[in-house]
């Protein structure tokens, strides 16, 4: 029995792995299964910035049929609108559950943020912890860990905030792909549809359950993002590269090129992005949809008058 607690559970196991960064209860619950839990080669940090770092945790048993477990925890800086930049690197932001509030980020199948406080920026941009899980992983408990992580590591940076980041109780769910409606383009009534008259069997995904990030993939078209949650704004807005660019539906704006940029909606900042997708820019190649800055044009008057902008 005692071999047994030993090698299948992390009883009387370590309280906590990563250089104390990753609390080992946390991390059991994102694993499907119990099992001794370590960090492998222990915590990996740059020494000129101590939220740049990266740890692998790993859950072992020896139960017939038990596999081993991982998790790998990334600390990192990023450009502001990281979530909705077409790298590659993050999941679509409608394949994402954003929350807000008592801490900030967004929580995907397998790859999630957390945003650190902001006494944590600095002048190479707003750090994040990301966490790559296991798939399946309850995405609750995956917040859970991720905010606990980015509260220890502001600590361990003395970065942290006057209040604890708090994790959410809940999540909205990831919404279910639908059929493009030609009169409401992503339920917005006026956005034109990013690709040649007369498209049809193209599916659109709109995550609008969350108050934190709007946003909308129109597949192999294109995606739209628009979001006023403070401290996404705020990040944007302090990263390298941040600046003035050509006014856009009849708002000055600023940002990182002519379409990733912030405006003033009534006094509340608001972030406006576009990505292109490859059926945009084969249809393009042909003259058969609109320019992308027309496109741009569009989003921006249409979904500004749901966000509160209108041009002055």
């Amino acid at each position: 029995m005692a071999a047994h607690l030993w090698w299948n559970t992390n009883l009387l196991g370590r309280d906590d792995v990563c250089d104390g960064l990753v609390s080992a209860e946390s991390a059991e619950g994102v694993f499907s299964q119990a099992g001794r839990v370590s960090d492998r080669d222990g915590l990996d940090e740059q020494a000129d910035d101590r939220l740049a770092f990266a740890c692998v945790v790993e859950t072992s048993s020896f139960l017939p049929g038990a596999d081993d477990e991982y998790l790998r925890i990334v600390g990192t800086r990023e450009r502001g609108d990281f979530p909705f930049t077409d790298g590659g690197r993050w999941p679509s932001p409608v394949r994402m559950s954003f929350f807000s509030g008592g801490a900030t980020g967004a929580i995907g199948a397998n790859h999630s943020w957390v945003l650190l406080p902001d006494a944590c920026t600095t002048a190479k941009g707003p750090a994040i912890i990301e966490g790559y899980v296991p798939e399946g992983s309850d995405p609750v408990r995956v917040a859970r860990l991720l905010t606990g992580i980015a509260d220890r590591a502001a600590e361990r940076a003395d970065c942290a905030g006057e209040r604890p980041l708090t994790a959410p109780d809940a999540l909205a769910a990831v919404p279910e792909p639908r059929p493009v409606e030609g009169g409401a383009v992503c339920g917005l009534a006026g956005l034109d549809f990013p690709g040649p008259e007369g498209s049809s069997g193209v599916r659109e995904t709109v995550q609008d359950r969350a108050e934190a990030v709007w946003s909308c993939e129109v597949e192999r078209y294109a995606t739209y993002v628009v979001t006023q949650e403070p401290r996404i704004v705020a990040g944007i807005r302090s990263s390298p590269g941040y600046e003035r660019q050509p006014a856009v539906a009849g708002h000055q704006v600023s940002g990182f090129d002519a379409r990733h940029v912030v405006a003033d909606c009534a006094g509340t900042p608001t972030y406006f992005a576009l990505e292109v997708g490859h059926d945009y820019l084969t249809a393009l190649e042909g003259s058969d949809a609109p320019r992308t800055e027309d496109l741009f044009e569009n989003f921006v008057d249409v979904a500004g008058a749901r966000f509160g902008c209108t041009a002055p």
